[in-house]
């Protein structure tokens, strides 16, 4: 098996970087799981967001937002968004945190307002009045179908030649001539161009292949769902506080919430911690209305860093061929299209498309170098 592009790691970034990559290469994919998407790529509330924090992130969901919003011609069938809306509320002494948010979102592009207490209360009518001074309204926010989302790209890669191998997880990697031998039990495959889409496990995927870490850090991040207490609740807006103890996510038929934590974690499978569950359920019916009974579900998944909070996309120096799409630190499905998008102009070895250099990204911005000692 020869390809020209070999990517390990089936989650969003593995398989956005199938799509762009066949669209001019022969691509084969390898997962060690059973099926694709199956880890953090599974577990997420699926929303789109301007108001992240780190400033490379905030740009890549920008740079994505056109492609959300009008997909290339045949990619789904289906829309993939819908709007929601996303609140950040908080007491008087959160103002300041309020300022930034609101700051980060103009720098976006994203519609937002400043919300008093009676605006927040007619957003989200659970909420306490005596719990909220003021608000943030990101009126352009969007529910995604991530499941939508994952297939379509696997269809569009599949449709371009591209091969997914599940069950194979990569035990060796070795450097040949001007190739990559990659090893995943009984299977070997060779490609010019090794992409590691790896998410947790991409150091480690680094260690195999003999190239320097970039010091990826992954942290855990627990949520749970429970009943709609009305029924027009489903329509209500993204919820979460100022100082991030909660979030809750309203779905047609129930709540996704959250303690938004970041716990350390070594790659692997992870569960939703009791404690933590505990406690936002415990905040949530402080700053709410919303009687949280005992979970319907609850699961985790790992969300993956950079040092400096920003994703990691590009070749490493010193090690031709060898690419990295990693650290989306949680933000890995709405900021997809804009990385699979960067990688496959930077394996090609061209500029960044428009849409990335309009939203202010540049390629050294991404660059794995920028994470290694000088």
């Amino acid at each position: 098996m020869t390809p020209d592009v070999l990517i390990i790691g089936g989650g969003v970034a593995g398989l956005s970087a199938a799509c762009f990559l066949s669209e001019f290469a022969q691509v084969t994919l390898l997962e060690r799981e059973p099926a694709l998407a199956t880890q953090s790529s599974a577990r997420t509330a699926g929303q789109f967001t301007a108001g992240i924090s780190a400033g490379t992130m905030r740009a890549m969901a920008a740079a994505s937002r056109s492609f959300f919003q009008a997909p290339p011609p045949g990619f789904c069938e289906q829309t993939l968004v819908a709007p929601r809306g996303c609140l950040t509320v908080g007491r008087e002494e959160h103002r300041p945190v309020l300022d930034r948010l609101m700051a980060r979102l103009q720098e976006a592009g994203a519609d937002y307002r400043f919300v008093d207490r009676q605006e927040a209360l007619a957003l989200f009518p659970a909420l306490r009045p005596e719990q909220v001074y003021s608000g943030v309204f990101e009126a352009d926010a969007m529910d995604i179908d991530v499941d939508l989302l994952l297939q379509s790209y696997r269809k569009a890669a599949s449709a371009n030649g591209a091969r997914f191998v599940c069950k194979a997880e990569v035990t060796a990697i070795r450097r040949i001539s001007d190739t990559w031998q990659v090893t995943a039990g009984d299977l070997t495959v060779s490609a010019p161009v090794l992409v590691n889409a790896a998410g947790a496990w991409a150091d480690r995927v680094a260690d195999l292949a003999g190239v320097s870490a970039l010091g990826l850090k992954a942290f855990r991040r627990s949520a749970f769902t429970f009943p709609l207490h009305r029924p027009e609740a489903g329509a209500w807006p993204h919820v979460t506080t100022a100082d991030y103890t909660w979030y809750v996510h309203p779905q047609p038929h129930g709540f996704t919430a959250s303690p938004a934590e970041a716990d350390p974690a070594s790659p692997g499978e992870v569960y939703a911690d009791d404690l933590r569950l505990a406690e936002a359920i415990h905040h949530i019916g402080v700053d709410t209305d919303l009687a949280v009974p005992r979970p319907s579900a609850s699961w985790a998944g790992l969300r993956t860093f950079a040092p400096d909070r920003n994703p990691v996309c590009g070749g490493v120096p010193g090690y031709p061929g060898y690419f990295v799409s990693a650290g989306q630190g949680g933000c890995g499905v709405l900021t997809s299209p804009a990385m699979g998008q960067a990688l496959a102009a930077v394996v090609q070895g061209r500029d960044l498309p428009g849409n990335l250099s309009a939203s202010g990204i540049a390629l050294e911005q991404l660059a794995p170098a920028r994470l290694l000692p000088d």
